[in-house]
């Protein structure tokens, strides 16, 4: 496992039972987590997104005022579109039609009660791994992003100077090579695009 995901992440526990949150949090304390904070009341939920700033949420599902299902819900609204923050369900519902709402709804994992501590402390670390794979594919995204912002400036700079070398009567050679440069550049930009493109963001799957 990966020390500095295992440092860095900041986990939330959304729990009404207090004993079940301080389980969660003895168990990443054991495994090395730093950062991790736990609510028994999920109405803050949103307040503790917006300063918390988690990478994982772990979520019971049964709970008073705001069940988890209503939590997901109001969740869709405040995370920003593109981003990966996963969520993983802590139940004591197995049954299809709960996973299956809950799966709709942005869940992207699940844990069963009574929590077996070894299966909890894997998927929660899986979650997170995920997160991050996400996020440095987005870097490295936006970083080609700025560069086909570049090449196309490139471009449309030899575009231009063409026309002026047209107009001036420049040799046939001497615009045949500056069209080539254009052609090379704009092939340039087709190879940087695709490549943003077909770049994989790493998913989920619920077990």
């Amino acid at each position: 496992m990966d020390k500095e995901i295992i440092q860095q992440s900041r986990v939330l526990i959304v729990d009404d039972n207090q004993a079940n949150a301080a389980l969660l949090e003895r168990l990443l304390r054991q495994a090395g987590y730093l950062n991790f904070t736990s609510i028994n009341d999920s109405r803050e939920v949103v307040a503790q997104l917006r300063t918390f700033k988690p990478d994982l949420i772990v979520l019971d599902l049964m709970m008073p005022h705001v069940d988890g299902f209503a939590v997901m819900t109001q969740l869709r609204g405040w995370i920003p579109d593109g981003t990966y923050l996963p969520i993983l369900v802590v139940t004591a519902d197995v049954s299809k039609p709960a996973r299956e709402k809950a799966l709709s709804l942005g869940a992207k994992d699940f844990l069963t009660k009574p929590v077996d501590t070894g299966e909890a402390l894997l998927r929660i670390y899986n979650l997170l791994q995920t997160r991050w794979l996400y996020q440095q594919v987005q870097t490295r995204n936006e970083f080609l992003i700025e560069q086909v912002r570049g090449a196309q400036r490139h471009l449309a700079a030899g575009e231009a100077e063409l026309d002026r070398l047209s107009a001036s009567g420049i040799s046939a050679a001497q615009l045949a090579q500056t069209r080539n440069c254009i052609v090379q550049a704009a092939a340039s930009i087709e190879r940087i695009g695709e490549t943003a493109t077909e770049t994989a963001i790493p998913g989920q799957s619920a077990a």
